[in-house]
């Protein structure tokens, strides 16, 4: 039987998704929460794809984590599951160079390939505590099925914490990234209206963030995010009437909140 073949960012993906299957029985859930890109990946239908990922993380000590991670990723067996994927080899961070400090434990990762690529992802847990409603949940069915990969359950923040998490992002980076805008595109259409009551976020900052994401130019877009959707997705999206649809849709959605 031929093996299939996955292209960059799915292999990303499955590396993801079994360290973090690694991780739930390394740890208690309550100790950790899946936010950002990945999140909307495995919860929320996005069809963009992460290089890297980012959890939230509390409780646990940082000597405590830093040893879960590491152990996970210098087990045999861990990089074993992997192989039938196309990831021959996992080389973890040289952890004396990594950041482990008690606001933020940086991963830097190398997943050398059967094809002979040296593919980089990072894991990044942020130690300031959560921001949001965690929930504990199974991963999308259709995510898993993809690779052929049994159920998953991951704590993670809720579509109304990633909306404001975005909603922040938008407002507090000093260089906006297209990709909150994406992301918020992909979020407001999940959002009940009842939810949006919990979105805490002033008049003054929501008409900061329309006016941020509204000078956001397609180029940008083009550049940054279309790199990180599959072939299909980049054919429709390459569009730069869509790309000012979307802004249109986000900016809305924001001017909503602020009456």
């Amino acid at each position: 039987m031929k093996r299939k073949i996955y292209d960059f960012l799915q292999l990303r993906e499955i590396f993801h998704l079994e360290f973090l299957r690694w991780l739930g029985r390394k740890i208690k859930v309550e100790y950790y929460a899946l936010k950002g890109g990945v999140n909307l990946r495995f919860f929320f239908k996005s069809i963009r794809y992460s290089e890297d990922m980012d959890l939230d993380a509390q409780k646990i000590k940082v000597e405590e984590l830093k040893e879960a991670v590491i152990t996970i990723l210098n087990t045999p067996s861990f990089q074993e599951h992997l192989i039938p994927f196309g990831i021959v080899k996992v080389i973890p961070p040289d952890i004396k160079k990594a950041k482990q400090t008690e606001t933020t434990q940086r991963f830097k990762v190398h997943l050398l390939t059967s094809s002979g690529e040296d593919l980089f992802t990072k894991i990044e847990f942020s130690r300031r505590g959560f921001k949001g409603r965690v929930v504990v949940q199974p991963v999308s069915s259709a995510v898993l099925r993809a690779y052929t990969l049994s159920p998953l359950i991951v704590p993670h923040y809720d579509v109304q914490s990633a909306i404001n998490q975005k909603i922040e992002a938008v407002i507090t980076r000093s260089v906006i990234q297209p990709r909150d805008i994406f992301d918020l595109h992909v979020l407001i259409p999940q959002c009940n209206p009842a939810d949006t009551e919990g979105i805490q976020i002033n008049s003054a900052k929501l008409k900061m963030a329309s006016e941020r994401i509204l000078g956001v130019g397609f180029e940008q877009f083009r550049d940054t995010v279309l790199s990180y959707l599959s072939q299909e997705e980049q054919s429709m999206y390459n569009s730069k009437d869509l790309w000012d649809e979307i802004k249109l849709r986000v900016t809305s959605f924001i001017e909503q909140l602020q009456k």
